[in-house]
């Protein structure tokens, strides 16, 4: 099982890289506003720029926060990693199957438990 682990660090490791590195490229400055259209020298405003500006910067922030977001997951993936509760489903605490763990590297539920977690969320 530790090379196991020590293969699980890395992949999630390297998925947090890949993650820092990608906000990293969203938190670079942008040349517009949202909502604040760079206006020609003859003053004349077209709304189709505009409102691809506009698009472009919720996008962006939608990106940002779901980056974010699996940033977190993929930290408290790890902590749970060196805690030695990694592949441990929070709801029952069976073990969740390693190819689970390779399909999704943050999981904390197993199968049984994420499928009743969604039905009952769609309910």
């Amino acid at each position: 099982m530790p090379s196991v682990s020590r293969s699980l660090l890395r992949t999630l490791a390297r998925e947090e890289r890949e993650i820092q590195r990608r906000l990293g490229a969203l938190r670079l400055p942008r040349h517009r506003r949202a909502g604040m259209p760079d206006l020609p020298e003859n003053g004349s405003v077209n709304i189709f720029e505009a409102a691809l500006g506009v698009s472009a910067e919720q996008h962006e922030e939608v990106l940002r926060h779901r980056l974010a977001d699996k940033s977190r997951q993929l930290t408290e993936a790890l902590d749970r990693l060196r805690e030695g509760a990694y592949g441990i489903c929070q709801d029952c605490g069976r073990r969740i199957p390693r190819r689970r763990l390779q399909a999704v590297p943050t999981a904390t539920l197993c199968v049984p438990c994420q499928e009743e977690r969604e039905a009952t969320q769609a309910a």
